[in-house]
């Protein structure tokens, strides 16, 4: 009988640990990686990111993604890159949400972000892609080997991975 007691107890703690030590979910990104990421399939990669808006992460690489986003659909200038969501970015972001039928808040998290990935496509291979925007507006991004995906907002070919806590293109202003 103190075998059979101890041989249970030995069981659950078995399958305890192996409960904790295998996640019951797929990791996902979250901001607190410091940049757009992913791995495993890239067609998801952009539904667990952001939030960006003018009151959260409103001065970094990642608003330069999504106000190229805004300029390769039309709702903002080209002019306006500057890696800041400003007045002009909230109100671009708006109108953007609410023509996809999403809830027009002006904040840039992972519904709005889902929407803009379904225009999404492989460009060679799984590490480069493009933003099909409106016409033949398009943007080009790249996934690094360690899944952080970055891009290049200008013709200078500069490529920086889309980080959440930095401002490091020549638009930065």
């Amino acid at each position: 009988m103190h075998l059979r007691i101890r041989a249970a107890a030995t069981a659950i703690v078995v399958a305890t640990v192996g409960a904790v030590a295998v996640p019951a979910t797929p990791a996902s990104a979250n901001v607190s990686q410091g940049y757009v990421t992913g791995s495993g399939t890239w067609t998801d990669d952009w539904n667990d990111e952001g939030p960006i808006s003018a009151s959260t992460r409103s001065y970094s690489n990642v608003v330069a993604m999504w106000q190229k986003i805004l300029v390769a659909d039309g709702y903002l200038a080209a002019s306006g890159l500057d890696c800041r969501f400003g007045a002009v970015t909230t109100a671009a972001t708006k109108r953007w949400q609410s023509d996809r039928g999403l809830v027009s808040d002006g904040v840039v998290g992972p519904k709005t972000l889902a929407k803009a990935a379904t225009r999404l496509s492989r460009y060679e291979d799984d590490s480069w892609f493009y933003y099909d925007g409106l016409g033949s507006n398009f943007i080009y991004f790249g996934r690094l080997p360690d899944g952080r995906w970055d891009m290049s907002p200008g013709l200078d070919l500069e490529w920086e991975p889309l980080s959440y806590t930095s401002a490091t293109f020549n638009i930065c202003s």
